[in-house]
């Protein structure tokens, strides 16, 4: 059902976005104007993740516009204006800034404090809107409380006549929706109503939001990562299994502990361990692992105690001494932390479609991953990626034996998932995708 403000604009009595200033080009062979909202690191997260490699795909694309705009080009390593702007010679396509939302005060601040740090947030964006004059506004966002700070960034967008996408994260957002009051749905399907791409990551997530707004809104932009060149892991030495997942008990850490346990004893597919999932097709139990096993696990502590848990749980399993949770790793240390790695696991309860997981495909890492989210999606079971239901601890089992066992199939599953990023995952094919969401608004 149309809102208000899109009745109006139909009617004629309000102007479309940015078609009302006549000093706007809104040619689409000139640059479209974007004003991109969500975190940028230092913030580990795949949502700031995201931010920053799509303001690196089109920083080549803008042009520094004159000034008083308060805005001024930057990179990611120099925000303390909270803003990113992409230039290059040439023609333009996309002229992106990046209004950097990430939470600067500290834990436990006062309500007042938080209320002026948001205040300041959408002054910043009025401010933006009002002197740049962006075609669209792009907001990233996610679950609970984030949905709703962004859903006044929404409305004042939609107030200052901007073209609105919300690009919706979160692997937990059909929990966040199905949990909403009566009143709170009413809202939500307000704020998506507001927008004007709703921007998801896959076609799972398309389904939950097409029955929440026009379908013909909901478009599907798959994250995307930076190709690199392949790895060549080591073929003697432990083999290393990274982790790439904040510290919190949906994201699994607990079962790949269980599972490297049971690789070091010999004790698949027995259902010895707690929490374990019978699984009958995973065959006999394996025989202990030939080759040492490193375990490292890297991430942010989202729940209190989380590290220390399964510290804690390393040391019951006797798996200690092959088990590191140093806490979270960014930019180049990460880089050289996957390219040493045998294998990538994620072995998650709830995903969008991670990061993590691309990022380790770009490099040729054999994946190991839960069937959630739109994960299914990006990977062929079996051949780019092996995949097991979250939970089942004999599947997690078994197919990391088959990796460290079967070095050649390990290489080709690397090699397969490799190729399928580039063709379908890339970075440079989000942001086509995007491009065009893009230049279809600013027409």
């Amino acid at each position: 059902m149309p809102t208000s403000i899109e009745r109006l604009c139909r009617a004629g009595w309000l102007p479309r976005g940015p078609r009302a200033d006549p000093r706007v080009r809104t040619d689409v062979q000139a640059r479209v104007r974007v004003l991109m909202i969500g975190p940028l690191p230092p913030p580990v997260g795949g949502m700031a993740t995201v931010v920053s490699h799509l303001a690196d795909a089109f920083a080549g694309e803008g042009e520094v516009p004159g000034a008083g705009t308060g805005c001024r080009p930057g990179s990611v390593a120099g925000l303390d204006a909270g803003l990113k702007l992409g230039t290059a010679c040439g023609t333009p396509q996309v002229d992106l800034r990046v209004l950097n939302n990430v939470k600067t005060t500290a834990a436990g601040r006062s309500l007042a404090q938080g209320i002026g740090a948001q205040l300041r947030l959408l002054w910043r964006l009025a401010s933006a809107c009002l002197g740049w004059r962006p075609h669209i506004v792009h907001i990233h966002t996610c679950s609970r409380f984030t949905f709703w700070r962004n859903a006044v960034d929404v409305l004042l967008a939609r107030l200052l006549l901007r073209s609105v996408v919300l690009h919706i994260h979160g692997a937990q957002f059909h929990l966040f929706l199905s949990s909403l009051s009566k009143s709170q749905a009413w809202l939500a399907r307000r704020v998506f109503g507001l927008s004007s791409r709703l921007v998801v990551l896959g076609d799972g997530w398309k389904r939950l939001l097409d029955a929440w707004t026009d379908p013909a809104k909901v478009v599907v932009v798959p994250n995307g990562a930076l190709v690199q060149p392949l790895v060549q892991p080591g073929a003697t030495g432990p083999f290393r299994i990274i982790c790439l997942a904040n510290y919190e008990a949906r994201k699994g850490q607990a079962d790949l502990l269980r599972a490297a346990a049971r690789l070091s004893l010999g004790t698949a597919n027995r259902g010895s361990e707690p929490g374990s999932v019978s699984n009958p097709e995973a065959g006999p139990a394996t025989t202990p692992v030939r080759r040492a096993l490193r375990l490292e696990l890297y991430g942010f502590e989202a729940e209190p105690g989380q590290r220390q848990a399964l510290l804690d749980l390393a040391a019951e399993l006797g798996i200690a001494d092959c088990v590191q949770v140093p806490g979270p790793i960014t930019g180049p240390e990460k880089d050289q932390r996957l390219r040493t790695a045998h294998c990538f696991c994620l072995p998650s309860y709830d995903e969008g479609l991670p990061m993590s997981m691309l990022e380790s495909m770009a490099l040729g890492l054999p994946t190991v991953v839960t069937r959630v989210g739109s994960i299914p999606e990006a990977i062929a079971d079996g051949e780019q990626g092996l995949i097991f239901e979250p939970g089942d601890i004999n599947a997690l089992t078994v197919h990391l034996q088959t990796l460290i066992g079967d070095p050649a199939r390990a290489a080709a599953i690397g090699n397969a998932g490799r190729e399928r990023l580039i063709t379908s995952f890339s970075l440079e094919r989000s942001a086509a995708l995007l491009r065009k969401v893009y230049r279809e608004l600013a027409r």
